[in-house]
C-alpha cells in the first residue's frame, strides 16, 4: 500500500523592515498589516505588486501558531514584489 502525503504550500512570504539605521527585522510571515495613507492593508502570499506610502501607526506581522510581532512606525514607504515585502520606515 503506498501513501500519500500531501504536499504543503507554503503560505509565508519575506519581509524586512529597513530604517536610516539599517536592518530592523526580518523574517518569513504569514500576514503583515500596514498602516497605509487610505487604512490599513494586509498583504498575504502572492499579494499584487504595489508600492504605497504609510503613515504612523503599527505593523502587525503574523506567524504560523498565532504569533505576532507589532512595530510603531512614524512613517514610511513598503514595496510588495514576487512574495517579499520591504517596508522603509522614518
Amino acid at each position: 500500500m503506498k501513501i500519500q502525503r500531501k504536499n504543503r504550500i507554503s503560505m509565508s512570504f519575506e519581509i524586512k523592515i529597513v530604517s536610516k539605521n539599517g536592518l530592523e527585522f526580518e523574517s518569513e510571515v504569514d500576514s503583515v498589516t500596514l498602516p497605509a495613507k487610505d487604512g490599513y492593508i494586509t498583504v498575504l502570499r502572492s499579494h499584487a505588486s504595489l508600492i504605497t506610502s504609510l503613515n504612523a501607526g503599527t505593523i502587525t506581522a503574523r506567524f504560523s501558531g498565532q504569533k505576532e510581532k507589532n512595530i510603531e512606525i512614524m512613517g514610511g514607504f513598503s514595496e510588495i514584489k514576487d512574495n517579499k515585502l520591504t517596508v522603509l520606515i522614518d
